[in-house]
């Protein structure tokens, strides 16, 4: 595998990163872990929720949409996370749906600071099977530049 620096990304340029699903049970063990709210623990009473029936945390769905991410760039030379800017949740995450995750390179710039590394930020979504947006973010990593 040809791994490509910080030069080889190509500036909004959407590209597919998988997608996930989650069942019933794996929102409910996550919410009682991590985000412990009735409209991500309980059906009935998520029914008396602005959200009408379960859904997943939004800490969930990002860490799903953001594992996507990642196993996509596995040929990319990221050196480390520097930062996740932003998320916005769109529609509720529901049990046994399938999200289709996206990205693309929106911001490349070398270090001031070090030549042989710069910064990479990516814009990303989540869209549910009709296409409806479910989750936008934002993420920027440190990365090598080419050697050499």
């Amino acid at each position: 595998m040809d791994l490509r620096y910080l030069e080889d990304l190509e500036l909004d340029r959407p590209f597919a990163c998988g997608g996930f699903s989650f069942t019933r049970d794996e929102i409910i063990d996550f919410a009682a872990r991590f985000d412990p709210q009735p409209f991500h623990l309980d059906e009935d009473a998520a029914q008396k929720t602005y959200f009408k029936g379960l859904s997943a945390s939004g800490i969930h769905t990002q860490a799903a949409a953001l594992g996507c991410v990642v196993r996509r760039l596995d040929d990319i030379a990221v050196i480390a996370g520097a930062s996740l800017d932003r998320a916005m949740f769109h529609v509720p995450v529901r049990p046994d749906r399938h999200y289709a995750v996206s990205a693309w390179w929106h911001e490349v710039r070398p270090s001031s600071r070090n030549p042989a590394r710069g910064v990479a930020a990516l814009k990303g979504e989540a869209r549910q099977e009709d296409g409806a947006v479910v989750l936008e973010f934002g993420v920027t990593y440190v990365m090598a530049r080419r050697p050499g």
